[in-house]
């Protein structure tokens, strides 16, 4: 793995071409008669050789300061961007930033080079195109300055910095089911704003169906032509409650957790337009809300929950043992049902790949991995249930990444 850093650092394209045809000509050597591989194999190494003066030089003259790293949290498949502020302290002749030691998943994008004047500073800025969604460690954010011969170069670790890759949420276009049937009426008046609003005036958005008409802004009514509603904060604690449960029972339904995360997004923003959600568990464990933020710290807890691995089920013998062992219990027990810490007080909306049978829990979205009714985009279990099909639903997110539905 050392020798791969060394390879990806330490040298330039022109390096990497060099090295190639040193090692090109070692193999070309060992036919019978070809000396003359051997004596430009000889010639190249000599060459790469006599860099090294030259880099340690290069390394101890180039003298900088770096500042803080700024990172930018993106969306699953978008290019984020580093930036780093660099001060000079010696003149710097050429000088890029790139990020090393990341996951596989992420590609950088160098920055070009820039010369730096003695007691000058510059913003240096690399790319990173992103894949999948996760909570990355970019170990090794680096100046990187080419000796003079450009075949090396040397890499200046600066720090270290996260990357959130955020799931691209499903956008929920209409709800029914939240106020469908018996269990509905409790999430009724959630979506209702005169019902669940602070004292508080925080300003003033379109009006959507179901406003009270008392809270209608006349001024901007009659100055734009159209309804608007005064908004008020929402009181802590009030609304529902959305619980998101990433447990896998198999290899199939691990295959659909990815496309869960993006569901319980797209639910999760339904339920924060609407200043209907209070409180927001992954599992057993409360995700504190942040509410000025604008659903920043709710992305941002999916963009950290663990990615589901696929293969650990298949080849370590200790998990197929321990596979058999969790297939027998699961035969005489029920799942392990949803226990916080404390009992909540609101309505609570379950988003899972299984339907469990929870007395909390009043209303249930499960992402069904098998097929349901054939070119159904949703199935309607029971009033408290609602199974969505999980192959239709990657099948509309991979043909566009706004892919509305409707539960």
């Amino acid at each position: 793995m050392h020798l791969y850093y060394i390879w990806q650092e330490g040298f330039t394209p022109v390096g990497h071409a060099a090295a190639a045809l040193m090692m090109f000509s070692m193999f070309a050597g060992a036919v019978p008669g070809f000396w003359a591989a051997w004596v430009f194999c000889g010639l190249d190494f000599m060459y790469l050789l006599a860099l090294v003066p030259s880099l340690f030089m290069t390394a101890r003259k180039s003298l900088f300061k770096a500042g803080d790293i700024t990172v930018r949290n993106v969306y699953e498949g978008e290019v984020s961007t580093v930036r780093l502020q660099v001060y000079a302290v010696d003149k710097l002749n050429a000088v890029s930033l790139g990020c090393f030691r990341m996951d596989s998943s992420l590609k950088c994008v160098e920055s070009e080079l820039v010369q730096i004047v003695a007691h000058g500073s510059a913003e240096l800025t690399c790319k990173i195109q992103t894949k999948k969604r996760g909570a990355f460690e970019i170990p090794k954010v680096a100046l990187i300055l080419p000796e003079i011969n450009g075949a090396l170069r040397y890499a200046a670790n600066t720090g270290k910095a996260e990357l959130l890759v955020i799931p691209r949420p499903l956008r929920v276009s209409a709800f029914p089911f939240l106020i469908s049937g018996a269990s509905g009426a409790v999430f009724a008046p959630l979506l209702m704003p005169s019902l669940t609003r602070g004292m508080n005036f925080v300003g003033v958005r379109e009006y959507r169906e179901g406003d009270a008409l008392r809270d209608l802004h006349h001024k901007a009514f009659a100055r734009y032509g159209k309804p608007f509603t005064k908004e008020f904060e929402t009181e802590r604690g009030a609304g529902a409650i959305l619980v998101l449960d990433v447990t896998a029972r198999n290899l199939r339904e691990k295959s659909s957790v990815e496309m869960l995360i993006r569901l319980a997004a797209g639910i999760g923003l339904w339920l924060l337009e609407r200043n209907a959600l209070g409180r927001f568990f992954i599992g057993d464990d409360e995700i504190s809300l942040v509410q000025a933020d604008g659903g920043e710290s709710f992305l941002e807890a999916l963009a950290r929950i663990p990615a589901s691995s696929l293969l650990e089920s298949r080849f370590s013998k200790g998990a197929r043992a321990s596979r058999a062992a969790t297939n027998s219990r699961n035969a005489t027990r029920t799942p392990k049902l949803w226990s916080p810490a404390a009992r909540p007080l609101g309505p609570v909306l379950r988003v899972g790949l299984f339907a469990t049978d929870d007395p909390l829990v009043h209303k249930q979205v499960v992402l069904e991995s098998h097929s349901l009714a054939a070119g159904a985009l949703k199935a309607t279990v029971s009033d408290d249930v609602l199974a969505v099909n999980a192959k239709l639903l990657e099948r509309s997110f991979e043909k566009s990444h706004e892919t509305e539905v409707g539960l």
